[in-house]
């Protein structure tokens, strides 16, 4: 059995895992914060990996330490351009949206299946309705 790698760290960084960990946004966050602590408390990566609904590889746990070493806070966090991408972009496709809801108001589906023409996209109605709501918020500011 190899070595248990325990970071060590200061009171302040301690401090800061510790309140990103208890009020983080996501639970994947959350979840890391709380694997670097575990790594600095003495844990091993295998014991970790056997914690129910944590990843599976002790890779995974590895990596995050040396990031968090290297980078702080923000280095646990997900990098920019991670995820979907979006079907409609507000600064691209809000006019046309616009003009065509306008014209369909109560007939979303209808409005939903003119957009996906125009736009040549595929979406749900959910999507639609989400977007709305985006626009709505930005409209408001």
């Amino acid at each position: 059995m190899g070595k248990i790698r325990i970071p060590i760290f200061s009171e302040f960084q301690i401090q800061e895992l510790e309140n990103s960990y208890r009020h983080g946004k996501s639970h994947a966050l959350r979840q890391r914060y709380h694997i670097v602590l575990l790594k600095q408390q003495g844990h091993s990566s295998k014991h970790i990996t056997s914690l129910k609904d944590y990843p599976k590889h002790q890779s995974t746990i590895n990596n995050w330490v040396t990031r968090y070493e290297k980078l702080g806070i923000n280095g646990l966090k997900n990098k920019q351009g991670q995820g979907r991408k979006s079907i409609l972009n507000p600064v691209i496709h809000r006019q046309k949206v616009e003009e065509i809801v306008k014209s369909e108001p109560q007939r979303l589906d209808y409005a939903k299946s003119l957009i996906e023409k125009e736009l040549d996209v595929k979406m749900n109605k959910k999507t639609l309705t989400r977007f709305l709501k985006t626009l709505s918020v930005l409209t408001e500011e």
